[in-house]
């Protein structure tokens, strides 16, 4: 999730990162917006306004209520993992802070890296252990996708037992399965501890000595962090409740739409769709999440129109979120310049 930088030996060698990072940006943001942009194109601007004119708007402050209660539940998760081995903050910084890493996983290219860069930075100002912080991070984010998949993959196969059995049931059973089986190994202190001695071989062969040891110590902090069961059954319980309001502040927006999808088909679905965003393709899933959820719904008998449309309004109170933390990280930051320069006078 974080690389640590050194110091260049020459003025010259940054230059090239900066024009990766820039290049890698600019291809996500394409991808998205040509994703979104196809898909808009293939739609009919009449259904999609159909789809917008039947949807009972009343109901979405439900959905936008329960996207600012899982931030709030994620940043109770963190502060949770936190006190295990830190100082306790207290959660409404953690959420403020959990806002500005949103801001920047939705509008800056890099995926879920740049929120969780964001997040790495403003705790490690007050815990000044950046090993111990990223390997909080590394936690929290094995513990929610496993979450993730488990939900989902209990989901498809009430789904199945429920009598659908569509062709696509069946692949995001596969899909949930493997990847579900991935998490676990990874989680796994075995698997853990010896990924741990083979990088730091690798950081002696290839002189990056201190980026292995930094790695292998988040790896080995995060294995601690794993062996407290008391903590992985709290964090395991916050994850189960994360996912549960958020998937039921999906499917309000579909019962608002009056769409004929039942709730454990979209807890599978939302599941598929927020591993696809997980991945940096493009800037917060921008445009890729839009063709899953058109693919997904088309599957059980939902048009694309309709099913845009559901993206739309489902994901917006994350954007809702997001620019809630650029407006804190805006004041945050004016604050911490006035603090310096009132400093610097006295």
């Amino acid at each position: 999730m974080m690389r640590s930088a050194e110091q260049p030996i020459s003025e010259a060698k940054p230059a090239k990162p900066a024009r990766k990072l820039n290049l890698r940006g600019l291809v996500q943001v394409a991808i998205g917006v040509g994703a979104l942009g196809l898909v808009i194109m293939k739609s009919d601007a009449r259904g999609l306004a159909e789809a917008l004119k039947n949807t009972r708007v009343i109901y979405l402050p439900i959905a936008i209520a329960a996207s600012f209660a899982v931030t709030w539940l994620m940043a109770y998760r963190w502060g949770t993992i936190l006190e295990a081995k830190g100082p306790r903050l207290k959660t409404r910084r953690l959420f403020a802070y959990y806002l500005i890493g949103l801001f920047f996983t939705s509008f800056v290219p890099g995926g879920g890296v740049s929120g969780d860069v964001a997040r790495l930075i403003y705790v490690d100002r007050e815990v000044r252990d950046k090993a111990l912080v990223l390997s909080t991070l590394v936690y929290e984010r094995l513990v929610g996708v496993f979450t993730l998949l488990l939900i989902g993959l209990v989901a498809t196969l009430m789904t199945r037992a429920y009598g659908q059995t569509d062709p696509m049931i069946y692949i995001s059973e596969a899909v949930l399965a493997i990847a579900f089986i991935a998490i676990a190994i990874l989680m796994s202190g075995y698997v853990s501890s010896r990924l741990a001695r083979l990088i730091r071989a690798i950081g002696v062969r290839t002189r990056a000595v201190r980026l292995a040891e930094a790695a292998a110590r988040t790896l080995e902090a995060m294995n601690e962090l794993r062996r407290d069961g008391a903590l992985l059954f709290r964090t395991a319980l916050v994850s189960v409740l994360i996912r549960v309001v958020w998937s039921l502040g999906c499917f309000v927006v579909a019962w608002a739409m009056g769409l004929p999808i039942g709730v454990l088909t979209v807890f599978a679905f939302i599941s598929l769709v927020d591993l696809v965003r997980l991945m940096p393709i493009s800037v917060g899933g921008l445009g890729v999440r839009e063709w899953s959820v058109v693919v997904l719904f088309a599957s059980v008998g939902i048009t694309r129109e309709q099913a845009l449309t559901f993206s739309i309004l489902a994901f917006a109170p994350i954007y809702l979120n997001a620019i809630v933390g650029g407006v804190v990280y805006i004041v945050r930051a004016r604050l911490r310049r006035e603090e310096r320069q009132s400093v610097a006078v006295s």
